[in-house]
């Protein structure tokens, strides 16, 4: 009697480490280079990326982080709100936990951008197609890779937008430091 073959999927959470994550973004020079330092992984290694990629994503989507990025930008979107964090994953293990502890630390990093070597605009969405980018670039098809993977998509959680952008004074009460430097500030359109 033949018995049914069921293909187990790969728990994408452990194929590679959190700590395995933090290396491979150091080594993508803040994300300008993270397409070719992904092409260097194995299809297990990209894909244990992408479930910590998943994850990151997911954890900064917090309402104080959503308004420091409000004022930088001068006004964020929900779209705008996730290639804000996706820029922010880029800038490193210390910079994104430091943000997710106190959003305001963020003016430091900002500050870092006025070098005009540094020069960018704090919104990556390129970054959250780097992984279809390096499997087109190995010829491998997304889809049928991925049905070799469990890479599940969970929620984001539900938060409440308990500010107003319009109010220096209300997102004063936020992030201080970044309203005293940024409030209305015309840098990031020339850009």
């Amino acid at each position: 009697m033949k018995k049914n073959k069921i293909a187990m999927k790969k728990d994408t959470s452990k194929l590679i480490s959190e700590k395995h994550f933090w290396e491979i973004i150091e080594a993508s020079d803040k994300g300008r280079n993270l397409v070719d330092v992904l092409s260097h992984l194995t299809i297990d290694e990209i894909f244990g990326y992408r479930y910590w990629w998943n994850h990151f994503v997911r954890i900064s989507y917090t309402s104080s982080l959503w308004a420091v990025a409000d004022v930088i930008l001068n006004g964020c979107s929900d779209d705008g709100f996730d290639y804000f964090r996706f820029w922010l994953i880029a800038r490193g293990r210390t910079v994104f936990y430091n943000a997710l502890k106190d959003p305001d630390t963020l003016c430091d990093e900002f500050d870092y951008l006025l070098n005009p070597k540094q020069r960018e605009y704090p919104q990556k969405e390129q970054y959250d197609y780097a992984i279809y980018d390096v499997l087109k670039r190995l010829n491998i098809d997304y889809d049928k890779a991925l049905s070799q993977y469990n890479l599940r998509d969970r929620p984001y959680p539900k938060i409440e937008l308990d500010w107003d952008g319009d109010s220096k004074e209300c997102m004063a009460q936020l992030c201080p430091r970044t309203v005293a430097k940024w409030w209305r500030h015309e840098y990031f359109y020339d850009l």
